[in-house]
């Protein structure tokens, strides 16, 4: 069974601006640019299998703990937004999270099980490392934490933000790249937009399907993976939907550049910097 993950234009909006702030711009306290940041989605969800939300919706969470390789949510914040939400009625249900993965030119990263340090040298890094996926940790935040419930099964949904600043512009692998994820560009940026519903699942009726799914974010190698907890988050097949990125509502528009290290960063608006032929 597939499950959808419908992303509204200005929803999309709301995570791409979200994501810049977060990556370029330095927040009050910081000496470093390139945090994470995290909001919550809300929007519609159907009644009935197969699962299929509509996200309309996105709310940062300016009280979240940001960091350069972490976010932590507050609590609070999300009972107070879910009661607000109930106010404003259908479609403003809550649907899930969002977080964002920073990446500079030249950071390390650990992409494998092996922990080999590695570079991030460019975009290219990125797609062969997968480092666009969850990582474990963000698969461990789901396990025990079902959002929705649907003819008695369970569920949660996560999209991650990947963005990193690039030499020069390049658009050419823009697109989608799985069911669930897209690469796209703005400028010298590039993003990439990765969906996952995870159906809650009872342990002791896990299949070994099941449990192979466990690993496809690499959960069971994190330090508190336990089977023996009463249910498993397991990542199912998922279709993402987003009809700004699927008819390149963005491609051939003028957008500025980013110059940026993990101190700093200097942006150059599109009129100062946009020299393509089209824009």
């Amino acid at each position: 069974m597939t499950s959808t993950i419908k992303v509204s234009k200005s929803a999309l909006f709301e995570m791409v601006m979200a994501a810049f702030e977060a990556y370029a711009v330095k927040h009050d306290g910081k000496k470093i640019v390139s945090i994470e940041t995290y909001a919550e989605l809300w929007g519609k969800i159907n009644k009935q299998h197969p699962f299929m939300c509509s996200i309309e919706h996105v709310s940062v969470d300016t009280s979240a703990k940001k960091e350069r390789g972490g976010v932590t949510p507050n609590g609070l914040s999300l009972e107070i937004k879910k009661d607000i939400a109930s106010v404003f009625g259908e479609g403003y249900q809550h649907i899930g999270s969002f977080h964002t993965h920073p990446w500079l030119k030249d950071e390390e990263c650990v992409p494998n099980v092996l922990g080999d340090m590695l570079l991030v040298e460019n975009a290219n890094s990125i797609r062969k490392y997968n480092l666009f996926n969850f990582s474990n940790a963000d698969h461990a935040c789901e396990v025990g934490n079902p959002m929705i419930t649907i003819a008695k099964k369970e569920y949660s949904v996560a999209l991650v933000m990947t963005i990193h600043a690039t030499d020069k512009s390049n658009d050419v692998k823009d697109g989608r790249i799985e069911s669930n994820l897209f690469e796209f560009s703005l400028g010298n940026i590039k993003l990439w937009l990765k969906a996952q519903v995870f159906e809650h699942k009872l342990t002791s009726t896990l299949t070994d399907e099941d449990k192979k799914s466990l690993d496809i974010y690499r959960l069971t190698k994190h330090k508190s993976f336990n089977l023996k907890a009463f249910t498993q988050p397991i990542p199912i097949e998922t279709n993402l939907e987003c009809a700004f990125l699927e008819d390149f509502g963005y491609y051939l528009k003028g957008f500025g550049r980013l110059t940026i290290n993990s101190a700093n960063s200097e942006y150059r608006n599109t009129s100062s910097a946009e020299k393509r032929w089209f824009a």
